[in-house]
């Protein structure tokens, strides 16, 4: 009997290990993983007002320097008029610029979080998506602290905040969709996940009490 209670209690304490790791992998991969969703309108002024919808990703623990973190963007999807028109990502020098006092343009300067990605859609009207690129920007100093890769701000602390849509034609001449954003949220973790790390704590909890039975059975 005295051989059962260290090898019950060393059993115990691997799983408790395993289950640990396996919610620090969840976790971690989370952090990891960041998404954001947006809406908007195009602003074209030869083109009537179309809303705009859409989401990317990044990895916020990617490394770089000077601001510039290339390849951290991992997805991005715009959807023009509730559908009619979908560009989605496409692999290439995907990254987050993150520049303090920089030329926002028009001799302004400021803080910018930028993120750029390639982008790839159906044909539309004789031109095809190539890149997408999100500014989002207020003017002086004090937005970041520092340019390490962060989540963007939020769009109540910018001046700034616009999406645009690069397509070009086949001579390779280029043009551009273009608009303010009016939302960014982050995207929760999805709840299946949420549920699984609670049955793993779960899990411990029911080992711990049948331990505690187990011991109070020997004694």
């Amino acid at each position: 009997m005295l051989r059962i209670k260290p090898l019950t209690r060393r059993g115990f304490t691997l799983s408790a290990t395993v289950v640990c790791a396996l919610l620090s992998t969840i976790t971690s991969a989370h952090a990891a993983l960041a998404t954001y969703s947006f809406t908007g309108v195009t602003a074209n002024p030869e083109a009537p007002l179309i809303p705009v919808e859409g989401t990317f990703q990044f990895n916020d623990r990617m490394s770089g320097s000077s601001g510039v973190y290339s390849g951290a963007v991992t997805g991005f999807k715009l959807v023009f008029n509730n559908g009619a028109y979908t560009s989605v990502f496409a692999p290439g020098l995907n990254g987050v610029i993150i520049s303090q006092n920089t030329d926002l343009g028009s001799g302004i300067w400021g803080d910018r979080w930028a993120l750029m990605t390639s982008a790839t859609g159906d044909e539309l009207g004789g031109v095809t998506p190539y890149n997408f690129d999100l500014y989002l920007s207020r003017q002086g100093q004090g937005l970041f602290t520092n340019t390490d890769l962060k989540n963007p701000p939020s769009l109540s602390d910018l001046d700034s905040k616009t999406w645009r849509l690069y397509f070009k034609n086949s001579d390779g001449v280029p043009f551009a969709f273009y608009g303010p954003i009016h939302s960014l949220t982050a995207v929760p973790l999805p709840p299946a996940v949420l549920l699984f790390g609670a049955g793993l704590i779960a899990l411990v909890g029911l080992g711990v009490g049948g331990l505690r039975n187990l011991r109070g059975a020997q004694s």
